[in-house]
């Protein structure tokens, strides 16, 4: 038996493609490689689960090499390649590191790697080995059942997470005679060499090498080559797959790429690690589910907690949206010509649940939700669908939709290689139709959840007024809740402005001590210089208001106020309502005995320096800003909307 050593592969006469080709099917994704990493191995691990098991065990252990195990990492890594010698250097800076980093990505409760070990090999009915090991973009063999990895690219997420591109395989499975089999073999994909005039693709296997490729180690000396590099073996009838990214980049996702962006540490990496598990596989993992997927990763040994609906108020929500669909009870949407039905939607308003993980940030979501999370049948996360926002800062929405199974292929085949979107331009005729019908379906319900449907509203927000809001919000907020937001006066915390607007030049002069000074304003003309309205009404091509910075509070002549800038972009009739909001969000139906309600008293028009009181505000004339005002009323939390009105 020849000794275990490193094997370049040469390019044949008829070509065949470079380590950089491989490192460049998933293109630029936006999202890390962390992520990356756990979205891909994930899938594939779900897509390898055994029809006899029902939970799939899946881990990220990341850590460091122990002392009494170093030799042999640094061993395997010296050893030369058979063809180039060890002058060609691959791997060669781990023989000489202080300390040699990995994650280890494991599954149990799965088929494992089986099947020829050449890539030239007959027939067969099991090609799990030669389509992650030797192939790339095979799906020869993969069942459609088995749709998450349409692509069978995800596999170069590992080796970009590497920052020497090397992968450890080391799988146990069954063969066709009910025999339980080992086998490992080490991955290196660098970039492509000459050695003398011989081209080299720069990919590189670490097995028992042969004139043209490179067996792997098998059973009892896989099992012991394991034990020596301190890779957790198989339990007795354990089938499965245990992939070690060797020295892992730990890079921080949340900073901006830069030559000097700093990693984070051991323990900061399981953390994002475990964010990214929740924000993209929870579907999978909830305990009710014939089939599920339990998810363990460590740092350093520490078990590190992954979040779930029981600790997270926003997954908590989505998952009782996903629920809903799981019973059948949601919302289908359909595509009108061809008629066809496209999947199932439902929702969950939420109250106070806040989002501050970096994982789920990388995703988009931050803050209240308004989002919708997209899946198909593998039912691992697609992407989180951003819609408008509530106009209650505090105010959200968690929904889901689910695609039919009849479809299931047709959105499959939408996805890019990282199987983070649906993108109908890459198909044509009819599945072209059905996927980008979708997308206005859901554009459609999230205009509704977030009230922006059938008009043209600018969001101001809800803000509490008063200290009995603070102190019951977080009562208000449900599971895992942040309770209201609370809008602090300016220019200091707990004070207030007073502020007196001088009068037109053609008014007498009031100051707030004068006795003229009950009104509101130095002059207030009830609207009837507001400014002449067309008769053919709104003229095309006006912008809606828009709102500028944020809204504060304001004493006028001793009536405290909520003051809203906002822009009008030319001619308009704006419409400014107030309403009072409950605890979980929604309108105020009847308002308690004698309680005082907030109103919409007026229009400040800073440039003309005057006031026009009510609801309406008519505007002939070119851009200007405004600013809304609305009377404050203690203890309650206010949703103040601006509606341009044809």
């Amino acid at each position: 038996m020849s000794e275990p050593g490193w094997y370049a592969q040469p390019f044949r006469a008829d070509g065949g493609i470079t380590a950089n080709g491989l490192l460049g099917q998933l293109g630029r994704p936006s999202l890390s490689w962390l992520t990356l990493l756990v979205r891909e191995a994930a899938q594939n691990s779900w897509d390898a689960r055994r029809p006899d098991q029902s939970v799939v065990h899946f881990r990220l252990d990341l850590s460091t090499v122990g002392p009494g195990h170093a030799g042999a990492w640094r061993r395997m890594f010296s050893h030369g390649s058979s063809n180039v010698g060890h002058r060609n250097g691959i791997l060669r800076s781990l023989t000489q590191a202080a300390a040699i980093r990995y994650l280890a990505v494991s599954d149990r409760g799965t088929t494992g790697l089986a099947g020829p070990t050449r890539s030239d090999a007959g027939r067969t009915t099991r090609r799990e080995w030669a389509r992650f090991v030797l192939n790339s973009g095979d799906r020869d063999g993969v069942s459609n059942a088995s749709s998450g990895g349409t692509y069978g690219y995800g596999k170069s997420a590992l080796f970009q997470l590497s920052k020497v591109g090397c992968v450890l395989v080391y799988t146990r499975f069954e063969d066709d005679d009910g025999r339980l089999r080992s086998r490992f073999i080490g991955i290196a994909i660098r970039e492509s060499f000459w050695d003398g005039d011989t081209r080299y693709t720069g990919r590189h296997w670490w097995g028992l090498p042969e004139q043209e490729h490179c067996e792997p180690l098998r059973d009892a000396q896989a099992d012991a080559v394991a034990r020596e590099l301190g890779i957790p073996g198989f339990r007795s009838d354990e089938t499965g797959t245990t992939l070690i990214v060797v020295d892992p980049d730990l890079t921080d996702p949340s900073l901006p790429d830069s030559d000097t962006t700093q990693e984070l540490s051991v323990s900061e990496a399981g953390v994002f690690l475990a964010d990214a598990v929740a924000w993209n596989l929870w579907p999978i993992t909830l305990p009710e589910r014939a089939e599920r997927m339990a998810v363990v990763v460590t740092a350093n040994g520490v078990d590190v907690v992954v979040p779930d609906a029981e600790s997270d108020a926003t997954l908590a929500f989505f998952t009782s949206a996903y629920r809903k669909v799981a019973e059948g009870s949601g919302q289908q949407l359909s595509c009108g010509k061809p008629r066809m039905d496209l999947g199932w939607f439902t929702h969950e308003y939420t109250y106070g649940a806040s989002v501050t993980s970096p994982a789920a940030r990388e995703l988009g979501i931050e803050g209240a939700p308004h989002h919708v999370c997209l899946l198909r049948s593998p039912e691992l996360v697609v992407r989180y669908h951003s819609g408008p926002e509530r106009s209650n800062p505090d105010s959200g929405y968690a929904a889901v939709f689910r695609v039919t199974d009849e479809l299931d292929q047709t959105f499959a085949r939408a996805e890019p290689p990282t199987h983070d979107a649906w993108e109908y331009q890459q198909l044509h005729g009819r599945e072209a139709t059905f996927v980008r019908t979708a997308g206005r379906r859901l554009k459609e319900q999230c205009d509704r959840l977030s009230g922006a449907q059938a008009r043209r509203a600018v969001k101001v927000g809800a803000y509490a007024m008063g200290s009995v809001a603070q102190r019951l919000g977080h009562l208000l907020a449900g599971p895992g809740g942040t309770g209201t937001a609370v809008l602090l006066s300016s220019p200091l915390p707990g004070t207030s402005r007073a502020i007196t607007f001088p009068a037109a030049p053609d008014a007498p002069s009031v100051t707030e001590s004068s006795p003229a000074s009950a009104g509101l304003s130095p002059q207030v003309d009830g609207g009837r210089h507001g400014g002449h309205w067309e008769q053919s009404g709104r003229r095309r091509g006006v912008r809606r208001p828009t709102l500028l910075a944020e809204p504060y509070f304001e004493v006028i002549d001793g009536m405290p106020v909520v003051v809203q800038k906002v822009r009008l972009h030319g001619p308009d009739r704006v419409e400014g309502s107030v309403r009072v909001l409950t605890g979980d969000g929604g309108a105020e139906g009847q308002s308690p005995a004698g309680a005082m309600q907030p109103e919409v008293h007026g229009w400040r028009i800073p440039a003309e320096e005057r006031i026009v009181t009510g609801e309406v505000l008519y505007h002939a004339g070119g851009p200007i800003d405004v600013d809304m005002l609305v009377t404050a009323v203690a203890d309650a939390l206010i949703d103040i909307n601006v509606v341009g009105r044809s």
